[in-house]
């Protein structure tokens, strides 16, 4: 790990000319990004396109071939160590909940705080039950995962990830896995973290939330971006053909 001088301290994230290979398909085709702090970017594109595979390599679950990821001014490596220090400082919301469900919602809050950070066991159940409430969820600390719905459960993830402080928050088509009834209290909880001054990367298909919450809309297909636009720009009638393809099914 090192920190680079020359990263400008307005940014939180830099990707630079990052490709990323599975065998001898090119999920990711120099990528070069850069994010600023407090922003919310929306990532879309068709299925396949990369948009997951970016957002994995940015909390390093997936190493890259070539190129350079920069958090919060600490270039990623990948190694244990680098992965360690990049995971304190990023959090990751899943399609799938990925709570220990033999724990309950207290245990699964306050798990990494205690054994990343070194955090006392009452502070972190103070911090647990605070963001719990914030989610809408203090009534349910105490029950495990299967007690829990689907939206309720993504609320309990989104309470964990913040657990740790993060700098950055991602979130991995958060809504994908649930009911359609359920989707609005996710999003609801990630519009409040968006007016806080959070900073996120969200891959989604809720067009909705992208229109009007994002401060940019990237659009991926085949491992590049294609389009990198303000959300008003993005969903005008569009020149780029791929753009205006995706926007007729999803829209």
């Amino acid at each position: 790990m090192r920190m680079n001088a020359d990263i400008p301290s307005s940014h939180i994230v830099i990707c630079q000319e990052v490709k990323k290979y599975y065998g001898n398909f090119c999920a990711l085709n120099d990528i070069s990004l850069e994010f600023k702090r407090g922003t919310v970017t929306c990532v879309v594109g068709p299925s396949g396109s990369g948009k997951s595979t970016f957002l994995r390599t940015l909390n390093a679950l997936e190493p890259i071939d070539a190129g350079e990821i920069f958090i919060d001014g600490i270039r990623l490596e990948h190694n244990a160590a680098s992965a360690r220090a990049i995971r304190k400082d990023v959090g990751m919301v899943f399609q799938n909940f990925n709570l220990f469900p033999h724990l309950s919602v207290r245990t699964n809050v306050t798990l990494a705080p205690v054994s990343a950070l070194g955090l006392g066991r009452k502070e972190a159940n103070s911090r647990a039950e605070q963001l719990l409430a914030r989610v809408g969820l203090a009534d349910q600390i105490d029950k495990y995962p299967g007690q829990l719905s689907g939206g309720q459960q993504q609320r309990v993830a989104i309470a964990r990830a913040l657990a740790m402080e993060p700098a950055l928050m991602l979130f991995d088509e958060p809504t994908s896995a649930l009911d359609p009834e359920m989707v609005s209290e996710v999003l609801v909880v990630m519009k409040e973290l968006a007016e806080s001054g959070m900073s996120m990367i969200v891959v989604t298909h809720e067009m909705g939330f992208a229109r009007e919450v994002s401060d940019r809309v990237i659009m991926m297909n085949d491992g590049q971006v294609v389009v990198d636009l303000p959300p008003k720009e993005f969903f005008k009638p569009a020149n780029d053909a791929r753009q205006s393809a995706f926007l007729s099914k999803v829209l």
